[in-house]
């Protein structure tokens, strides 16, 4: 497998292919997803949960994202990689600025990854025109969430599934290069996949995007809050970690016709 561009990746969905990606968090598991072939490793604040034991994302720094970044960049050679930006690290454009050059420059990452909304799109298009390739997520928020019963399906009604296809839209007009949509109706997201030209990447959002990712913990199914329930429990069959990855990447480079 040679090394992944963002070139590459634009053309996975041009023809068809799906885009594989995982969270990791560490030198060690970011070597065994690379070497499964996965296309995408996320540094991602859900750290936060899973390593750190938090109930949220919330209290994850930009020095625990960057320490992070820094050790995943690491242990992988081929796949993509992409960090989040914690909570209150991008809330003004010069500041956004400035800590994503950090992940890029001190960190090796390729991409950044933002939680957009109404209130934020000039961020990214800050961003896109100092060339920082930004990665936008829509629908469930997680830096927004407050409470566990906050995380339920997006885009079940009419006014709901309008916002959110505009959010999609304007997303990919400020420059975002990738597009994360999380736990949006299905076939909003497949809506959202066939109108954009950008990859559209889901979670817990069905099966029509053009890939899919999953925190590495859940599909290991070690994650110390639990697993949630759109996690194909297939995969806990297979008792091989490899394997399972493997399993994974398969399932999700095969779309749907």
């Amino acid at each position: 497998m040679s090394k992944l561009s963002i070139k590459k990746i634009n053309s996975m969905k041009k023809n068809k292919i799906g885009i594989a990606c995982l969270t990791a968090y560490d030198a060690s598991f970011a070597k065994l997803i690379d070497e499964c072939g996965i296309n995408i490793i996320l540094v991602g604040d859900s750290l936060g949960q899973v390593i750190q034991g938090s109930k949220n994302t919330h209290s994850v720094s930009m020095e625990d994202m960057l320490y992070h970044t820094k050790l995943v960049s690491k242990g992988r050679k081929n796949a993509y990689l992409i960090a989040d930006m914690p909570i209150n690290s991008y809330e003004k454009t010069k500041q956004a600025l400035i800590n994503a050059r950090r992940f890029m420059n001190e960190c090796g990452a390729e991409m950044v990854k933002i939680e957009t909304n109404m209130n934020n799109f000039d961020i990214l298009s800050y961003l896109n025109d100092k060339d920082i390739p930004v990665c936008a997520h829509i629908g469930i928020r997680p830096q927004e969430i407050k409470s566990s019963v906050e995380y339920k399906k997006q885009g079940k009604t009419t006014k709901s599934k309008s916002c959110i296809l505009n959010e999609a839209i304007l997303a990919e007009q400020a420059g975002a290069k990738l597009l994360i949509v999380e736990c949006i109706e299905e076939n909003l997201a497949k809506e959202i996949s066939l109108k954009l030209s950008i990859p559209v990447i889901g979670i817990a959002s069905g099966k029509y995007c053009d890939g899919q990712i999953l925190v590495s913990y859940d599909l290991f199914g070690i994650s110390f809050n639990g697993i949630p329930k759109f996690v194909d429990k297939k995969y806990f069959k297979i008792q091989n970690i490899k394997e399972r990855l493997k399993k994974f990447i398969q399932n999700t480079q095969k779309l749907p016709k």
